[in-house]
């Protein structure tokens, strides 16, 4: 729409912003064009009654949410650095047996993904329960500290 004086953009000095330029094809969506459905649907409560147009807010992305929820770590990460953690004597060893409080490692839970070949005894707050089988079946024993698996 140009050679007219506002180019398509409404009142004079419109451009910046959203103002008065609804019907101009795909310039304001349609929080403009459908100004009566979207009243309609929230006079009818759609989808819920506090319901709005438009994007409100911010929201953390959902990988980094998980981070900050519960530390994890799987049986196979743990036979594979348990004699590192030894070494930094954040983990003990007496005979052929680990014994390590992830607590102080700052690990909540413990997850059954991989094999385990050494027996260790692990303080943690949380376990699955697969984990619970595979740290057993090596002959190790897990104490959980909230007293449930999950």
């Amino acid at each position: 729409m140009r050679a007219t004086r506002t180019c398509g953009f409404g009142k004079v000095g419109q451009h910046r912003k959203a103002g008065q330029r609804a019907g101009k094809g795909k310039t304001t969506g349609w929080k403009k064009s459908k100004k009566s459905y979207y009243l309609k649907q929230k006079e009818l409560g759609f989808p819920d009654p506090d319901w709005d147009f438009g994007k409100k807010g911010f929201r953390r992305p959902q990988d980094l949410i998980r981070i900050y929820q519960v530390n994890m770590i799987n049986v196979k990460e743990l036979d594979q650095k348990i004699e590192n953690l030894v070494i930094d004597k954040k983990a003990t060893k007496s005979g052929n047996t680990y014994n390590i409080n992830l607590n102080n490692l700052n690990i909540q839970k413990i997850l059954g993904r991989g094999e385990i070949n050494k027996v260790i005894n692990i303080t943690v707050k949380k376990a699955s329960k697969r984990a619970i089988e595979k740290v057993e079946t090596a002959g190790g024993k897990i104490t959980l500290l909230s007293s449930q698996a999950q």
